[in-house]
């Protein structure tokens, strides 16, 4: 490989022995090899562009640092990483193909993140979900002690849901906030989940015509109600399947709703994900003004309408996502974290007030300073469903000293 380029990929601080290494991860989740290189070795992979040739690379690197890069350890470095697939080679490409035509074949969409961000046995999941909700800030915690049954509005009806899609170990009692509101549901025939598109995406939304696996079983997908969301739209809802394989934000969500209802789901389940709206954050337009957005939240009203009362919107969603592993070098202390409360809540009154454009506006005020990663699956559930009413349910911030680092989630109901 005489023009070697580099895939799009995280380059992680991480310290191995002590010393202090990069390591290289693909967020696209093509591969799971993470190799670990030394940051000397930044200079020679920012060149692998695949406009650089091997002899480019070591002739700038000779010039730029006084020393000579011998062939055999470019080529030896060159080799390590396309063996990991972390280049954009004929390895790679032959890979790619490998995954999605097993993934296309595949009868379910088998558990990602099983014996990971959750357990990967039944008992064990129900004992964490079961300290989610007994934990002094859950629904039958003793500071909010009777306070839990009063957060459901019985003389309205549920439509929808904003949950987390933080790992659950970090964001325990907002989920269990979230899904207390449907304990007793069995009147409820299909959840739409709406996703957190994290993958780059050909159309705003993207349905996988999937059952989902999970340690619990098999969760059944509605399909039927995916061709009546598909019918008419001016794009493909069925182009972005391959983006479901490793997404996180729909699967918490399927694995909550089987532990709720004792591992077995009588309910099918619509998965769709949301894709980005950041132009929408930048220029401050309505996404409205987009056909995939106006034609798809009117295909999801539509479809909810039809079976009123039988069917509720989940958004699996996060909030603010600020700190060293985004880029940003204030340090996260007490202060910063308060007044990412206040700016959070202050979004979350927005959403409360049931208002999609409101919310859009809270959003794009700020340019998404935040990074609201949940931004566009909010926006489509208050667009779509319309609500009026809603309960903020719960507010929380996973904070990592480490990484100088805060994620804040939170927990919503909203009803007709």
């Amino acid at each position: 490989m005489n023009n070697p380029k580099l895939r799009p990929v995280e380059a992680l601080p991480v310290k191995v022995s002590g010393r202090e290494m990069i390591a290289l991860r693909d967020p696209l989740g093509w591969t799971d090899a993470t190799p670990v290189v030394s940051p000397a070795l930044l200079p020679i992979l920012q060149r692998f562009d695949g406009e650089h040739s091997l002899l480019d690379i070591q002739t700038e690197f000779t010039r730029e640092t006084g020393h000579l890069l011998p062939s055999d350890l470019l080529k030896d470095v060159v080799a390590k990483l396309d063996e990991a697939l972390i280049l954009n080679s004929p390895r790679f490409a032959a890979h790619r193909e490998t995954l999605l035509r097993e993934f296309a074949a595949a009868p379910v969409r088998e558990a990602a993140h099983a014996g990971a961000s959750y357990p990967g046995e039944p008992a064990e999941i129900i004992a964490m979900f079961d300290k989610h909700f007994e934990s002094p800030d859950g629904p039958d915690g003793t500071r909010v002690k009777g306070e839990g049954q009063r957060t459901k509005d019985e003389k309205r009806q549920l439509v929808g849901l904003v949950a987390p899609h933080i790992d659950p170990r970090r964001g325990g009692p907002s989920f269990a906030w979230a899904y207390h509101q449907l304990r007793g549901r069995d009147d409820i025939e299909m959840f739409v989940v709406l996703g957190t598109g994290h993958q780059p995406m050909q159309h705003r939304f993207g349905a996988l015509r999937k059952d989902y696996e999970t340690p619990f079983g098999v969760a059944k997908t509605d399909n039927d109600a995916l061709r009546a969301l598909a019918a008419g739209l001016p794009f493909d809802l069925f182009a972005d399947e391959w983006p479901h394989r490793r997404e996180h934000s729909i699967e918490f969500q399927v694995v909550y709703l089987q532990y709720l209802f004792g591992g077995k789901l009588k309910a099918r389940i619509a998965p769709v994900l949301a894709g980005s709206f950041h132009e929408f954050s930048q220029n401050g337009g309505s996404p409205m003004a987009d056909a995939e957005v106006s034609s798809f939240t009117a295909a999801l009203r539509k479809l909810v309408e039809a079976q009123r009362g039988k069917v509720c919107v989940i958004a699996g969603v996060d909030f603010a996502h600020i700190g060293g592993r985004f880029g940003d070098e204030e340090p996260m202390d007490k202060a910063q974290r308060e007044q990412l409360r206040r700016e959070d809540e202050a979004m979350m009154a927005a959403m409360a007030s049931c208002d999609a454009e409101k919310f859009h506006q809270s959003i794009a005020a700020e340019k998404d300073a935040r990074r609201i990663c949940g931004y566009p699956a909010i926006y489509t559930l208050l667009a779509a469903l319309q609500p009026r009413a809603a309960h903020i349910l719960h507010y929380g911030q996973s904070h990592e000293p480490d990484t100088n680092s805060v994620v804040s989630f939170g927990a919503m109901a909203f009803y007709v």
